[in-house]
């Protein structure tokens, strides 16, 4: 890996949220996984291991990274002039699950999000011949 030397001079976040990257420099490897289960209730009653990763197979079922047919050469060749990178001003603020901001050289990343949403409404009571 081609390694750079990364000038910052200011960089402002508001949030970094779960398992995101905020890199300055180089790195050899960035993984990244969120698992997020979201419960909306109208009504803010929870009850005690109501939620489980494991009753969601959203969670469990393995992700197979896509597979190419036939191999497609891809030859990249590149020069940098300058062994350093400048950044004046960097302005992001959220990063959300399982992003990356990085201002530097990277070898290899792995991003994997995964999230359920489940919201619980009341219902109207229905009336006969249609809504009031």
């Amino acid at each position: 890996m081609y390694r750079r030397t990364s000038h910052v001079h200011k960089v402002d976040v508001l949030s970094v949220d779960a398992s995101s990257v905020l890199q300055i420099g180089d790195s050899q490897r960035l993984d990244a996984v969120s698992n997020i289960l979201a419960v909306q209730r109208e009504k803010a009653i929870f009850y005690e291991n109501e939620f489980m990763f494991e009753d969601y197979s959203a969670f469990s079922i393995p992700l197979i990274p896509p597979s190419l047919t036939e191999p497609i050469p891809i030859c990249i060749d590149t020069f940098h002039d300058c062994p350093y990178i400048f950044v004046r001003n960097v302005r992001v603020p959220f990063i959300a699950a399982s992003s990356v901001v990085h201002i530097g050289s990277n070898e290899s990343i792995s991003l994997e999000t995964r999230v359920v949403n489940i919201r619980h409404l009341f219902r109207e009571e229905p009336h006969p011949g249609g809504r009031r």
